[in-house]
């Protein structure tokens, strides 16, 4: 079968017509006509001929029984009840050219579509159906030609909630600020369920949570138990750091909510482990977190970001070992992982370090060190961070200075930052790291002189601090 790529946002949106039933005809034909497209008896050619004959100037139930043939796949035969519907009414039918522009749209031929709608419109301007498939179909190629034929529509139908329709359409082709504007002119008690859904969610994109959340606790007025409504209250009060409230939508929507109305995946896991987390319920949060990764994997990136919440979850316990461990999982899940991601590996072993003492302390600086190190081989332009992390975990082995193990690194640093054509902020301040390491290490070695140039160089930085006045003064006479 096609993709359906019209068709099937149209039926998500607002359902599939199911046409007018007869009006002076004989209903019970359109049911049992459809129950015969369903069943598929042996003698069913003869039974359809005998409901074309009986049916053959009534253009409702054409319709009605084309649509059942529609709705089973056979898009050939509903063609052909209404064209025949259409001959009845001297091709002024409304309904016939709807069904025509449903064919058209699962057929993936959105420009017969299009026109089939257009007629739909002419011959019933009243009509509200005829002007949102229209739409649905045209918003690919021109949302704002879409939102021009809603507009006719609320010329024909003030009564109509255009401006939900316009959301709804907008959103689709991820036109999401113009779809809050139209959302935003509809009273949120008017709402249907998709506006709730496709307005929390536009204004979740744009990272408007506490909007976000206002939608989303008038349409839970409603539907107190509805899945993604439940889903997203977790998401927006997490972004919002209220992780009490991101625990009860969590509970909701893993105890309450009808498991078949909802698929928990992966991300709600992790989303409600996220709540538990910021509330310091780690060890709950490192329990949902697993429980994520033993599902099946829907977005391998989410799998990888796992591990880290897992590893963050373990520093927030203080339990470095493991919050380390799962970090190098996150990044052996991780393909993609740039210079930032190797780098808070590098971090993690630092803090961990400080929590050591001794030789301990030494051999968790040293990792760190070599991380950095492998940091400059994998990604060439992160060499100056690297560089100014290197020197100051050797600042930190080399307590008093005396092996000068941070010196290559922050020499090295300073060739390269003032090599330059600018410097920012950034390189102000690891500048002033490494002049401030370097002074203190010709200071030990009384070399009064190359330490009173590197001071000079602090004071360039910071030339209104009093103290590096203080400390320039005392150098230039231990050099003299």
């Amino acid at each position: 079968m096609k993709t359906m790529k019209y068709f099937m946002m149209g039926a998500l949106l607002f359902g599939c017509s199911l046409g007018t039933m007869a009006q002076d005809g004989t209903p019970a034909d359109v049911e049992a006509a459809r129950n015969l497209v369903k069943n598929k008896p042996a003698d069913y050619e003869k039974q359809m001929k005998n409901f074309i004959k009986a049916n053959k100037k009534n253009a409702d139930n054409l319709v009605a029984i084309g649509r059942a043939l529609f709705e089973e796949g056979d898009t050939a035969q509903a063609a052909v009840f209404a064209n025949q519907a259409l001959s009845i009414k001297k091709y002024s039918f409304a309904p016939a050219y709807i069904l025509l522009g449903d064919i058209a749209s699962k057929m993936d031929n959105g420009g017969a579509a299009a026109s089939n709608y257009e007629q739909a419109i002419f011959a019933n301007p009243k009509d509200p159906e005829p002007y949102r498939k229209y739409a649905i179909v045209y918003s690919r190629i021109s949302p704002e030609g879409a939102t021009q034929k809603l507009e006719e529509l609320r010329n024909e139908r003030p009564d109509y909630p255009v401006d939900a329709l316009i959301g709804n359409i907008n959103y689709n082709v991820q036109r999401y600020s113009t779809a809050i504007e139209a959302y935003s002119k509809v009273p949120l008690d008017k709402m249907e369920r998709i506006d709730y859904i496709n307005y929390a969610r536009a204004l979740q994109l744009g990272r408007k949570f506490e909007e976000s959340q206002r939608v989303v606790e008038a349409g839970l007025a409603k539907e107190p138990l509805n899945g993604t409504l439940n889903r997203f209250a977790l998401m927006n009060n997490n972004d919002m750091k209220k992780f009490p409230e991101a625990i009860k939508y969590a509970e909701v929507l893993f105890t309450k909510v009808d498991k078949d109305s909802v698929k928990l995946k992966d991300i709600d896991y992790q989303n409600y482990g996220n709540a538990l987390a910021g509330n310091n319920q780690f060890e709950e949060a490192i329990a949902k977190f697993n429980e994520a990764l033993a599902l099946p994997a829907e977005d391998n990136t989410l799998h990888a970001d796992l591990y880290k919440s897992i590893s963050d979850a373990y520093k927030g316990m203080k339990d470095y070992p493991k919050a380390i461990d799962s970090y190098k999982q996150f990044l052996e899940a991780n393909a993609n992982a740039d210079a930032t991601d190797w780098a808070g590996l590098g971090i993690l072993q630092n803090a961990y370090a400080r929590t050591l003492e001794g030789e301990a302390k030494v051999e968790a600086l040293k990792t760190a060190d070599q991380t950095y190190a492998s940091l400059t081989e994998k990604f060439a332009d992160a060499e100056e961070y690297a560089l100014w992390q290197r020197g100051r975990i050797n600042a930190q082995i080399d307590g008093d200075l005396s092996k000068g193990l941070a010196k290559p690194y922050f020499e090295r640093l300073a060739e390269l930052i003032n090599a330059h054509e600018t410097i920012d902020d950034t390189d102000k301040a690891r500048l002033f790291d490494a002049y401030s390491f370097l002074m203190r290490y010709y200071v030990k070695q009384k070399t009064h002189k190359t330490a009173y140039d590197y001071a000079k160089k602090l004071q360039e930085l910071q030339p209104e601090d009093a103290e590096i006045r203080k400390v320039v003064e005392a150098l230039a006479k231990a050099a003299n």
